[in-house]
């Protein structure tokens, strides 16, 4: 009998569906002028997104963080369509922008950090947030807010038929 339900179990278990998806992740840093060093809150944003979205079950990659000189006027810009080929040409589901707003009186935290949620096969904007950001004391508080923005994410990442 135990038997029977343990196999009963295991070809029940292969008609689930995996809701894991391929992510791709890109942070952009806007506002500074040329020359300006990289930012913490760029890497902190970084890896609060991945590791959310990793210990959620999906496979995640990034492309290296880039710096425009201001909030792009498409939804994803000029600058970042190499790195959503490069999502789509490696299979990737989805593709995750993190915008980083800095104000050019404070080039040490953003203003506010927009995320965008793309679909790769179509290039559809599926999900999009905004949070303003507030003088965090340390990383560790950034960091709690980005796995927080992280953590909203998941609900969008559900494979949808392309």
């Amino acid at each position: 009998m135990k038997r029977h339900f343990i196999a009963l179990t295991l070809a029940f278990a292969g008609l689930i569906p995996l809701q894991a998806a391929t992510v791709s992740v890109l942070v952009i840093e806007t506002g500074f002028p040329s020359g300006t060093g990289r930012t913490q809150s760029a890497a902190v944003w970084e890896s609060g997104i991945m590791d959310v979205l990793f210990d959620a079950g999906h496979i995640v990659s990034n492309a290296p963080i880039l710096r425009i000189p201001a909030a792009p006027d498409s939804e994803i810009p000029l600058q970042a369509r190499h790195d959503f080929d490069d999502a789509r040409l490696g299979g990737a589901d989805f593709f995750v922008m993190v915008l980083l707003l800095f104000p050019e009186e404070d080039l040490e935290h953003p203003r506010e950090i927009r995320i965008k949620v793309f679909s790769v096969s179509t290039g559809k904007l599926l999900y999009e947030s905004s949070v303003i950001a507030k003088p965090w004391e340390d990383s560790g508080e950034e960091l709690a807010d980005a796995r927080k923005s992280a953590e909203r994410l998941i609900p969008q990442l559900v494979h949808r038929g392309s």
